[in-house]
């Protein structure tokens, strides 16, 4: 017997299954969830909010630029999903500056990371991060805020939807990360003390496209 045989011998011996464990598809049972999800949007919405994301709808470009002005930054840095295109005719109008969030150090000095959000999880509030179709993660990773602009049509009902169905929504192979986001970035010690922002952006914005 292999070493790998033995190990995962033990593994089946402590979960009482024959399963060949490690190896293949395994059955898992589908999350129940107590939020109502027959709206994907409104659900995603509540459960954003819950988790301390600041979520607006925009219908319009005024809706977008009121959404700009709202977070009170100057300098922005711009990942390339293609949703944030749509705030490139308007930064100037509010008085926003933009640097390329690949040039050394324009993230971590930019007040707001302007980026586009792969997929929205109803059940959760998460907004998920495609490396590949961002072009890296910086901008949403090192300013002290982030504004993700997700489309209605790409909030999924559970995180399953996504992760059961890779194959499908990602048929020609994964990125390099896709990274689920909810909220605010949040830390607590020891002692149970709450630190917002300290392993990312402490303020979240969501527009839903």
């Amino acid at each position: 017997m292999t070493t790998r045989d033995a190990f995962l011998a033990r593994v089946r011996a402590q979960l009482g299954t024959d399963a060949d464990v490690g190896t293949g598809s395994v059955a898992v049972p589908e999350p129940a969830y107590v939020r109502d999800l027959a709206d994907p949007v409104v659900a995603f919405t509540e459960a954003a909010q819950g988790s301390g994301a600041i979520v607006r709808r925009i219908v319009t470009d005024d809706d977008l630029r009121d959404l700009l002005e709202e977070t009170g930054a100057r300098t922005v840095v711009r990942t390339r999903d293609p949703e944030t295109a749509a705030v490139l005719p308007l930064l100037s109008s509010v008085g926003m500056g933009e640097a390329a969030f690949d040039s050394p150090g324009a993230a971590a000095a930019a007040d707001l990371g302007i980026a586009g959000g792969a997929w929205g999880i109803a059940a959760t509030g998460s907004v998920v991060i495609d490396a590949g179709r961002a072009g890296g993660r910086s901008a949403s990773l090192l300013p002290p805020g982030v504004l993700f602009l997700v489309a209605r049509d790409r909030i999924l009902t559970t995180a399953a939807v996504l992760f059961r169905r890779l194959g499908e929504h990602y048929p020609e192979g994964l990125p390099s990360q896709l990274v689920l986001v909810t909220g605010p970035s949040r830390t607590a010690d020891i002692e149970l003390v709450l630190t917002v922002g300290v392993h990312g952006p402490g303020r979240v914005w969501i527009a839903i496209v």
